[in-house]
Order: structure tokens, then C-alpha cells, then sequence
């Protein structure tokens, strides 16, 4: 057994939930667990950067300026404009 203090108004909201739902409040909160402790053994979470690295245009180069002119080349395609070079 696990005894967990949460305000009135928490409370409140999981027992209405559960009426809802047809189960009893211990029944939501222990599936609630299962649940959040599933998700952490699943997969760690990632930065954001790390999850959307591979759509951020990242390269590893020595020209400093690849980004600002990849985007202007973007920029103009978008709009209609002839690249000029």
C-alpha cells in the first residue's frame, strides 16, 4: 500500500474522472502509474534539438555562412525568385 497526499481539488478531479470512466480512483491512479512509468523504461526523452536534428540542416563544415545562404536559397525558391549567384 502507498498512501499519496493531493489537494482537495486534484482529488476532486480524479474521483469525477473515474466516474466517468466507470473505475474506481485507485484503479486510475494506479493505471495513471503504470502508464508513466512504461513511458520512462520505453524510451528516454530526448533534447529538442536531439529529436529534430536531423531537420535542422546540421553540418559539420568550415564555412560559417552555409546556413544564411542555404536559407536565402530557400527563401527564394519559396517566393519565385531565379537564383542569382
Amino acid at each position: 500500500m502507498l498512501t499519496v497526499k493531493i489537494d482537495p481539488k486534484l482529488r476532486a478531479q480524479v474521483r469525477a474522472l473515474a466516474s466517468e470512466l466507470g473505475v474506481t480512483a485507485s484503479e486510475l491512479v494506479r493505471e495513471a502509474l503504470r502508464q508513466r512509468v512504461a513511458q520512462r523504461t520505453r524510451s528516454p526523452s530526448k533534447s529538442a534539438f536531439a529529436a529534430t536534428r536531423d531537420l535542422c540542416g546540421v553540418a559539420e563544415t568550415s564555412d560559417p555562412e552555409l546556413s544564411s545562404r542555404r536559407m536565402s536559397v530557400l527563401m527564394r525558391a519559396r517566393h519565385g525568385r531565379p537564383r542569382t549567384r
